[in-house]
């Protein structure tokens, strides 16, 4: 009997943590395709049961995706796009793991009404907000939230505690645009690297501070009555002050090209990382202040592969996500918030259990 079919776009880091995912689990049948042979060599080196497929440079992605169920969209940003368009044409089902811009959107509403689309299915947007959204059922009402998510080295590295973990151009994103948040329920914007803070968890010091792109979903949380909410990242201290010398002091915010190029080139790729989360309610109930948190940490393991903890987390997220979607839980239509997701069971999950640290 035939699985469940999902075409994964994508040889890279995270498709390659998706085919092992869903290649071992059973009711799937995988075929992850990309125009790079060497690429689908390493990925054939992994002797995962998936099938490999090679994109010639003229053949129409389309047609290699019409008999599957699903479309995985396992590419840098820029690549989304196209991929959209070719799942639109093929009529499947989408999944991706990138913020939802409006190129992209374009190509995915039409979808939309006839097939279930997956939008920013990573750690942050994605998980997180599935996370934040039972901290809300359990603690409401809520009048503020500070969400952090830090993906960093298991033990910090030279000065800036920091390597090529995820994905360079996005750090950057995260570091220079717009942070978008709450402040008394309405959408606002705050300036990056800012609102500094240090928290202590499990007797390790981390500092946070206020980036772009970590949610999805703002009207969700306005929606539940949430009147501030603030996106933060978690790093070693005395990131954030080298930061903002590579970014202010030498002015290499409005020179990306440069400071790419320096973050590539000289900082280590860290295969041991972990993820952490920790996420902070605070609300009034008369006269009494009350506030919850959650924590999780995450951390690679070898029994989903030779894959760091970010790339790990976000590839069992999306297979939790894939598992839903084949068993029909997740509707046969629409864009899937992440919040309407049901928050329990995601972290017990076969993919996730592996990567929770005691």
């Amino acid at each position: 009997m035939v699985g469940f079919r999902v075409s994964i776009v994508g040889a890279g880091s995270i498709g390659s943590a998706l085919a092992a995912c869903l290649g071992t689990a059973g009711g799937f049948a995988v075929e992850v395709i990309d125009p790079s042979e060497e690429a689908l060599d390493r990925l054939l080196d992994l002797n995962l049961p998936v099938s490999l497929r090679h994109l010639g440079s003229h053949e129409p992605l389309a047609n290699l995706l019409k008999q599957s169920d699903v479309t995985v969209a396992a590419v840098p940003e820029r690549a989304v796009p196209a991929i959209a368009r070719a799942a639109a044409s093929a009529g499947t089902h989408f999944l991706d793991f990138s913020p939802l811009h409006a190129d992209t959107r374009q190509a995915l509403e039409p979808l939309a009404g006839e097939r279930v689309v997956l939008n920013g299915c990573g750690v942050s947007p994605g998980l997180v907000e599935n996370i934040a959204s039972s901290l809300l059922a359990r603690c409401a009402p809520v009048s503020e939230l500070t969400i952090r998510v830090g993906s960093i080295p298991r033990l910090p590295t030279n000065r800036l505690g920091y390597g090529q973990i995820w994905d360079i151009d996005g750090l950057i994103d995260e570091y220079t645009m717009p942070c978008e948040a709450l402040r008394g329920g309405e959408r606002v914007h705050l300036a990056p690297l800012e609102g500094k803070e240090h928290v202590v968890l499990d007797g390790v010091t981390y500092e946070g501070f206020t980036t772009s792109r970590g949610l999805k979903d703002l009207a969700m949380f306005a929606t539940a009555g949430v009147g501030n909410v603030t996106f933060k990242t978690l790093r070693y201290p005395g990131h954030l002050e080298h930061m903002q010398f590579l970014l202010d002091d030498l002015g290499l915010r409005n020179r990306r090209d440069m400071l790419r190029s320096l973050l590539l080139n000289g900082l280590p790729i860290i295969e041991e990382d972990e993820l952490v989360m920790f996420l902070t309610a605070r609300s009034a109930r008369g006269a009494r202040k009350l506030e919850a948190s959650s924590s999780y940490r995450f951390r690679p393991s070898p029994v989903l592969g030779p894959f760091n903890a970010m790339t790990s987390v976000a590839a069992g997220y999306a297979a939790g996500l894939l598992s839903l979607l084949r068993n029909g839980d997740l509707g046969e239509r629409g864009f899937v918030a992440h919040h309407s997701v049901s928050g329990a069971g995601v972290l017990e999950n076969p993919y996730f259990s592996p990567l929770l640290a005691a």
